[in-house]
């Protein structure tokens, strides 16, 4: 429902409520892969209306749950690509977001591209075409990493994978923007 909601205070609402019934269930036993992936998920989600200090908790809230989650089922793709994701958005932190989370937690936030781009392929090893968005990110990883030609190899097959979700959709002109910069 929160994909689908347009409106930012829907959006939140949704992803509060789910986050909410998570919670209960966790309380109930700790021992589901599924609610721990949901619940990094909805933080995830949470994190994007957030200030600086809330969304590094929440960040160090969805690390804790993709890795719970990945301890209880290590074959789990959407586990994979959501520690991706952790390790991108990491990677990608300005120099004062590392310094507030190393003042507010004590413990800095650390990941590389390299890590982002593991935890993509082993999301696409697991279950080939995945997701859109994966092949996406293992295309920016690549790219990044000053692998243009993997780069473009993996433009290419996620052009050849349909649109499923709403980020697949948003990824499409991204993945029109790297084709040009990567050249065909």
């Amino acid at each position: 429902m929160c994909e689908l909601a347009e409106e930012v205070s829907e959006k939140k609402s949704y992803a509060l409520n789910g986050k909410e019934e998570v919670e209960a269930a966790l309380e109930k036993g700790d021992e589901s892969a599924d609610c721990h992936q949901w619940y990094a998920v909805l933080c995830g989600q949470l994190a994007e209306h957030e200030g600086i200090q809330r969304r590094i908790q929440s960040g160090f809230s969805f690390k804790k749950h993709v890795d719970q989650a990945l301890a209880l089922q290590p074959e789990n793709p959407m586990a994979h690509f959501l520690l991706g994701r952790w390790c991108y958005q990491v990677a990608h932190l300005s120099w004062l977001e590392k310094k507030t989370a190393t003042a507010l937690f004590e413990s800095p936030l650390s990941a590389t591209i390299e890590d982002a781009l593991q935890s993509f392929l082993k999301a696409e090893e697991l279950q080939p075409g995945f997701s859109k968005a994966g092949r996406v990110y293992i295309s920016k990883c690549y790219r990044e990493l000053g692998k243009n030609s993997e780069a473009r190899q993996w433009v290419k097959l996620a052009m050849e994978l349909p649109d499923v979700t709403n980020e697949d959709s948003a990824f499409q002109k991204e993945l029109e923007e790297l084709e040009v910069i990567l050249g065909h």
